[in-house]
């Protein structure tokens, strides 16, 4: 019976005990112990055993089941269960786990969490997880192509199997949310119009450019997510590392009020990198007017070197390998009018008075808040976090 034939015998006739013949049948390496695991499990779990576990060429992995008393839905205790996944990996010092939740309806969230690694080290503060949630009342068809037809020789490769999670409406529930709550907490020039009324206009002006905002991050997300074999990431992950950009970026997640993450990063990433060809990436002079008079009104050159820990050839470097793209979703929006003045929208500039201010929390605030988004009809009691944080959340490739 092959490994997609075993997974369908399950889905339709649940079974723990057959998932040792679909291992088996996945990595000839993997060592079966069913050993109770000795957690500090929430009372909504019970019978937590590791399964299995193995030493590949890229790191170990362990294999647990734990069974769940309430009935599992696509979306119900998947915080619960990636933390106490998160605690089993951490206690047992090991790089990557496959978790299987079931209940006694013969539902099952087929789950992978791993740690990232620092370099050498592994870093426990940080986990990612990709998730499927089967049931024999739905199609099953992507987990059953992934995970039935996928290689499980190496760490990497159970990843890739793992790496089609579907967006769903959660996703674009947090992205709303998101939006929703940083309306008022962000600051963009306020040179363009939008409406003669001023509640109205910074209203207008506030949304267009965190919708554009969004935007932007998430077509860079794809980029960031896209590996090409034997080459690097398009985007860098160290560009939306909290701890690189501690090292990176002035005054990083200090206080409330510290905002140069968006400055520094995300503006000289659109404008300068993005939309400038490699060999012409430089800052922009700073020696004032007249004699910067020849870039006045370019917008696609580095700014903000006050903004950095680091010089400007560290900079350069670290937007060096970043490919240009030949597009107009990263051209700067702030343009010259008639008269020659430039009217400021996106903000990308040296003045202090006419650039952009959003907060570094609002990327990278770990810790769900709840807030108050009745004023846009979404209710009371709504969960928010770091837009970055959202996207590690979910997988785009």
């Amino acid at each position: 019976m092959s490994a997609k034939d075993i997974l369908k015998s399950i889905i339709d006739d649940f079974d723990i005990l057959k998932f040792e013949q679909f291992f088996r049948e996945k990595n000839e390496k993997l060592k079966f112990f069913y050993e109770d695991l000795n957690i500090n499990a929430p009372d909504s779990f019970s019978d937590a055993k590791k399964i299995a576990e193995a030493q590949l060429h890229d790191g170990n992995l362990i294999i647990c089941s734990l069974f769940v008393k309430k009935e599992l839905t696509e979306r119900s205790g998947k915080k619960a269960q990636y933390e106490i996944g998160r605690q089993i990996l951490k206690q047992r010092q090991v790089d990557a786990g496959i978790f299987i939740f079931y209940d006694s309806s013969g539902n099952f969230r087929f789950s992978l969490i791993y740690t990232n690694y620092l370099g050498k080290r592994r870093d426990w503060s940080t986990f990612k997880r990709f998730t499927y949630f089967v049931s024999k009342d739905q199609t099953n068809k992507t987990f059953l192509l992934q995970i039935g037809d996928s290689d499980f020789s190496t760490l990497e490769k159970i990843k890739e199997a793992f790496s089609v999670e579907k967006v769903t409406k959660e996703f674009y529930n947090e992205i709303a949310n998101w939006y929703f709550w940083a309306m008022d907490k962000v600051k963009f020039p306020e040179d363009y119009k939008y409406n003669s009324d001023p509640i109205k206009d910074k209203e207008i002006r506030n949304a267009t450019n965190l919708i554009r905002l969004i935007t932007r991050i998430i077509f860079i997300w794809f980029l960031k997510e896209k590996r090409i074999p034997g080459e690097k990431n398009l985007i860098p992950s160290e560009l939306f590392s909290k701890e690189n950009l501690s090292q990176i970026v002035k005054d990083f997640m200090k206080d409330k009020n510290s905002s140069n993450f968006y400055n520094a990063i995300l503006q000289n990433l659109f404008f300068g990198t993005l939309n400038r060809k490699m060999n012409e990436r430089k800052f922009a002079e700073n020696k004032g007017y007249p004699a910067n008079k020849k870039e006045y009104g370019v917008k696609n050159l580095y700014r903000y070197e006050d903004k950095f820990l680091i010089g400007k050839d560290e900079v350069l470097k670290l937007f060096k390998e970043i490919p240009f793209l030949n597009g107009g979703l990263f051209d700067c929006l702030d343009k010259e009018d008639e008269a020659g003045k430039v009217i400021y929208i996106d903000g990308f500039s040296r003045n202090p008075a006419k650039q952009s201010i959003i907060p570094d929390y609002l990327f990278f605030q770990q810790k769900e808040e709840k807030v108050d988004l009745s004023q846009y009809g979404l209710g009371t009691n709504k969960s928010v976090r770091g837009l970055i944080e959202i996207l590690n959340s979910y997988n785009f490739t």
